[in-house]
């Protein structure tokens, strides 16, 4: 069965209208669901008011406005760098950084979970490149001893997309620092969501200043849109120079910047949402565990239902969007063949409830008596 896009024709919420029907939504990255929240939607309308919506032209012409520098300057404070820069998507972020700083005499070593945006930059730069497993880091230890590598590159996600586990980012400071190596860590899935002020896991963990650079996508946890690279400004500067998907594009609109903004202001002061969040994702992989359903590693607000079946899953989505709870069935390529799944990814708002009438339907779609 091929893959579809559905629309969606209300705001994000925990609730959204599908074809005319409200469904609890339980596959959005809104987080801390601030996608449609009143200080939100006042910052861009008041920052179209002033700025127009279009940059008009790349950064380096005439595209750099107000509202970047800004931005960037309080997202370098705010993950402790010395500088930041700001782009359209988490994907081309990571096609700056990774495409541009690694080149020919050094390598790469990516987690083998990281996102595509991850792997698909790494595989366009010059340098060489590995894979390891976060559960057995003995592989990146090996390739880390090597000395025929001029720079050292370790790439990983904080949160995995897919997952809901963790990196193993304590072992991994370890290592880069043992090696000299240069810790990359995209924080996509834990901005606004872990850590004391909503800085992301490597704050959680007390590891924040030990990490080299970090990639911040908003439009998760933040809920803007775009994406922040944070690091020292000998990088960022080099980015700007040398980094062809930040030169050759149109600058990001300056409402996205204000935007961006406002959600950083959220998460320094609604540090409820967190609490909130974390108790959720408590609430429902309890849940899910208790009922039998296979749940994976997870240990964050991303809770994988593993099926092992595409036409299962499938089906399973379908008949929950029928009781009304909208979630969608990840199949390969996005997750290897056999660990098919219904991603389900909660939000602070989300209702006790809500999440007791998810779990009791999956637990009876998927009983071994209905799945028969």
């Amino acid at each position: 069965m091929t893959r579809r896009c559905t629309s969606i024709d209300s705001a994000q919420g925990p609730t959204v209208v599908i074809d005319g029907r409200e469904c609890i939504l339980f596959c959005s990255n809104n987080y801390l669901n601030l996608a449609n929240h009143p200080a939100i939607r006042q910052a861009a309308i008041q920052s179209v008011e002033k700025y127009g919506w279009g940059s008009a032209a790349s950064r380096l012409i005439s595209g750099t406005m107000r509202p970047h520098v800004e931005a960037e300057n309080a997202w370098a404070e705010f993950f402790g760098k010395e500088s930041a820069l700001l782009f359209g998507s988490g994907w081309g972020a990571n096609q700056s950084v990774l495409t541009t700083l690694p080149g020919k005499g050094d390598i790469v070593l990516m987690d083998r979970m990281d996102h595509a945006s991850i792997i698909d930059a790494v595989k366009d730069s010059q340098a060489s490149f590995h894979t390891y497993r976060r559960d057995n880091l003995d592989r990146l230890e090996h390739f880390l001893a090597n000395p025929l590598y001029r720079c050292k590159y370790i790439v990983t996600e904080s949160v995995f997309s897919m997952d809901g586990d963790t990196a193993d980012l304590k072992t991994l400071v370890e290592l880069k620092n043992k090696y000299n190596a240069i810790l990359i860590v995209d924080e996509a899935h834990s901005v606004g969501c872990m850590g004391n002020r909503g800085a992301g896991l490597a704050e959680e963990l007390g590891l924040l200043d030990q990490i080299d650079m970090v990639i911040a996508p908003l439009g998760k946890g933040p809920a803007c849109g775009g994406a922040i690279v944070a690091a020292p400004k000998v990088a960022t500067d080099y980015l700007v120079n040398k980094a062809r998907p930040f030169i050759f594009t149109t600058a990001p609109s300056p409402v996205l910047a204000d935007v961006s903004l406002a959600a950083l202001n959220l998460i320094w002061n609604e540090s409820h949402r967190r609490i909130c969040l974390k108790q959720n994702a408590d609430t429902l992989r309890k849940q899910l565990a208790d009922s039998g359903l296979n749940i994976g590693q997870s240990t964050t607000h991303i809770i994988p239902v593993i099926i092992g079946s595409a036409a299962q899953s499938v089906q399973a989505a379908q008949q929950l969007k029928q009781q009304g709870y909208y979630l969608t069935a990840i199949r390969p390529p996005t997750v290897p063949a056999g660990t098919e799944r219904l991603r389900i990814s909660v939000q602070s708002d989300h209702t006790p409830t809500q999440i007791q009438g998810l779990c009791r339907a999956l637990a009876e779609i998927l009983s071994p008596e209905n799945k028969k």
